[in-house]
């Protein structure tokens, strides 16, 4: 296990301030680097750090006759319908094409098709996706994910830390292996400054504004130099200032050579005008493709009028919220407006023009539909976007992802465990707990009492442990998701660091809880006894977490899988041998075997009762050997007669090692496996 010195070295130079940092990047030299006919360009920095450079090799996206269908459950829309389902298109043969150094909207009323669009074109959610998107000539593969940038509309971050932490972490695991540390974090300070965040750099992202959060959002996919980002509805709950400086950075990226494609909801008439394309959409199909400045005369070609002084994207999105009649009629006259490359295609719209229902007036207002021909499809920058069979598929190998992603886990886990109110907590239940079995007589009516402090400690923490096991991995799925699309690291690494991260930070309140309680409730007082109790309270603690992770992973709605969890460790402690001792036969062959309770509980009491200590007769109540001699003593190993105990300790272990590993198997599986997404992509 990497210890967290080790590990956290591997990062903290990206959270040093940065006064060694010069004010601007003038470079050295250009370096361009070929690696498998993709052209990677590199700017040399004075102090000698390598930088990727802020031109992007032009990526040209194209699409023809994208269409997406879905099959709905028909009671959802009919409930009388005997269909089982229903089938819905979201999409319905849009085609365009956008330009590198171009800023495109894609616009719209709700459902309209601008995310399930926006989702197409970045790779994302294809099932029931048809037609064809290109990278300048490329099809789109879905290797190539790694070189999009897809900023979501929600900025989904571990807000604990802080910008320049979250930047140095995304930028360590996503930029290749040849750029070494120094040049990576070369890299963070440019986008800071790029971006203009320089002055909460060192703030944690929870207590940043709107826009701040949205530009750090931009910056982790800029890291890379990507030459495509989309972007879903960036502007939303940011006010109009905001707004406009965010649209200012796309608009400089552009200017970058970046081809950037944003869905956009009713902007304000400084940023509709900004757009280079405009791209209007109304039940999944197009109604309007080219300049924003052409929208108002297109439409009033068709007889709709804008009144003056008026935002025109407000009065576009009036037109197409209008009455499904008026939403037909402008549907029906792009497809007879619309221009195609396809010369024989033109050919025919030309010689049926006498034929059309509307006025084809408002063609000159369009941009032209590519046809899905090769004419259509160029790469002037020799732009390579397929990986070589022998290149990884991710940035780095899985060592340093484990590296990194411990040292983020272990920074998050200290922040949200060790607080002022966890550490109140176990010093006031470990006083608690020794004040009520406080100091305890070596006699035989202390029995009872012995087994039931075992018995609590063995299940407190526990449980208290499973549930926030249960809470983790739906609090962390967003990022996980968002970072695991992205082509930042393996699902593996993740898991694996984040049980290497936790797991000591688990113990500690425990062992600082069991180290007060034991001695105050006066149990066995061999030193090595109270440390194999620990050992089995600490274990179980880690049983526990995995039933928790396994559970979280598992249930997409976290309401069913606390109750899951309640009813599941509610059935494990009933069967667990404290509660009831006289199981009924049919549940008692097997239902004590399956709690991990049993497992604990059995062998923490033979060790307190090991090592032959003398304890005072009573009544004979729990030893027969004192029924005849109430005066006299026994020795602690006559105490197990009293109870159920199946296995010895070292089977115990054993089978609580073997739960440790089986549930913690199953919760990557569910995590890995188990489809939780909701919403947008």
């Amino acid at each position: 296990m990497p210890s967290s010195q080790v590990v956290n070295s591997y990062v903290n130079e990206g959270f040093k301030d940065t006064a060694q940092k010069t004010d601007s990047y003038p470079q050295k030299e250009h370096i361009i680097k070929m690696r498998d006919g993709d052209t990677l360009q590199i700017e040399m920095s004075v102090d000698g750090a390598q930088t990727v450079a802020p031109l992007s090799p032009r990526i040209t996206v194209t699409f023809h006759n994208v269409s997406k269908v879905i099959n709905v459950p028909a009671k959802m829309i009919d409930p009388s319908s005997k269909e089982r389902f229903i089938e819905r298109k979201l999409l319905d043969q849009v085609s365009g094409q956008i330009q590198p150094g171009q800023l495109a909207a894609l616009m719209g009323p709700s459902g309209c098709g601008k995310t399930t669009l926006l989702n197409t074109l970045a790779g994302r959610a294809l099932n029931g996706v048809t037609g064809n998107v290109w990278f300048n000539n490329q099809s789109y593969e879905r290797s190539m994910k790694r070189k999009l940038a897809y900023v979501l509309q929600q900025d989904s971050f571990f807000e604990q830390l802080t910008v320049k932490q979250q930047l140095t972490y995304t930028g360590l695991l996503r930029l290749p292996n040849h750029l070494s540390k120094k040049d990576k974090l070369t890299q963070v300070e440019q986008i800071i400054d790029q971006l203009r965040i320089r002055g909460c750099a060192n703030t944690p992202i929870t207590l940043i504004s709107g826009g701040e959060k949205k530009r750090v959002n931009i910056g982790t996919e800029l890291l890379t130099n990507p030459s495509v980002i989309f972007l879903d509805e960036p502007t939303s709950g940011l006010d109009s200032t905001s707004a406009v400086a965010l649209i200012d950075v796309l608009r400089e990226l552009a200017m970058q050579g970046k081809t950037i494609v944003t869905s956009i909801h009713q902007p304000s008439s400084q940023i509709f005008q900004s757009f280079d394309q405009f791209i209007l959409l109304a039940d999944g199909k197009t109604i309007f493709m080219g300049k924003p400045s052409d929208a108002l005369p297109y439409f009033a070609t068709l007889g709709h009028h804008s009144p003056p002084q008026y935002n025109p994207a407000d009065y576009v999105m009036d037109l197409v919220n209008q009455d499904m009649k008026i939403r037909e009629e402008l549907k029906e006259a792009y497809l007879q407006n619309k221009i195609n490359t396809n010369v024989k295609t033109i050919s025919n719209q030309l010689q049926q023009q006498q034929q059309y229902q509307y006025s084809t007036v408002g063609r000159q207002y369009l941009l032209v539909e590519p046809s899905g021909d090769v004419a259509d499809l160029t790469n002037p920058d020799n732009v390579n976007l397929i990986p070589a069979k022998h290149e990884s598929k991710w940035p780095i190998g899985f060592l340093p992802q484990l590296l990194i992603l411990t040292s983020r886990a272990f920074r998050l886990s200290g922040k949200a465990q060790f607080t002022r109110l966890s550490f109140i907590q176990a010093i006031c239940i470990s006083v608690i707990t020794g004040l009520c079995w406080l100091r305890m007589n070596f006699a035989e009516n202390t029995i009872p009492d012995r087994s039931s402090f075992i018995f609590f400690i063995m299940a407190f923490w526990p449980l208290e442990t499973l549930f926030s096991g249960l809470l983790s991995f739906p609090s962390e799925r967003g990022v996980i998701e968002k970072e695991r699309a992205s082509g930042s690291y393996r699902l593996s690494s993740y898991f694996l660091a984040k049980s290497l991260a936790e797991a000591p930070l688990k113990f500690i309140l425990p062992t600082l809880y069991l180290i007060i309680a034991y001695w105050m409730a006066n149990m066995n007082n061999n030193f090595g006894i109270f440390l194999a109790i620990l050992g089995f309270q600490l274990l179980s603690i880690l049983v526990a977490e995995s039933l928790g992770l396994f559970l979280g992973a598992t249930f997409k709605n976290l309401l069913h899988g606390i109750t899951a969890a309640t009813i599941l460790i509610m059935s494990l402690m009933l069967v667990g041998g404290f509660y009831v001792r006289n199981l009924p036969h049919w549940l008692g062959v097997w239902g004590k075997w399956v709690s991990f309770f049993k497992y604990s509980y059995d062998a923490c009491l033979q060790l307190q009762f090991n090592g032959r200590h003398h304890y005072k007769c009573v009544d004979g109540t729990y030893v027969p050997s004192c029924r005849n001699n109430p005066n006299g003593t026994f020795v602690s190993d006559e105490a197990l007669q009293y109870f159920d105990i199946g296995l010895n300790v070292g089977l115990n272990f054993l089978v609580l090692f073997g739960m440790f590993v089986v549930f913690r198997f199953f919760a990557y599986l569910s995590l890995r496996f188990v489809n939780n997404n909701s919403g947008r992509t």
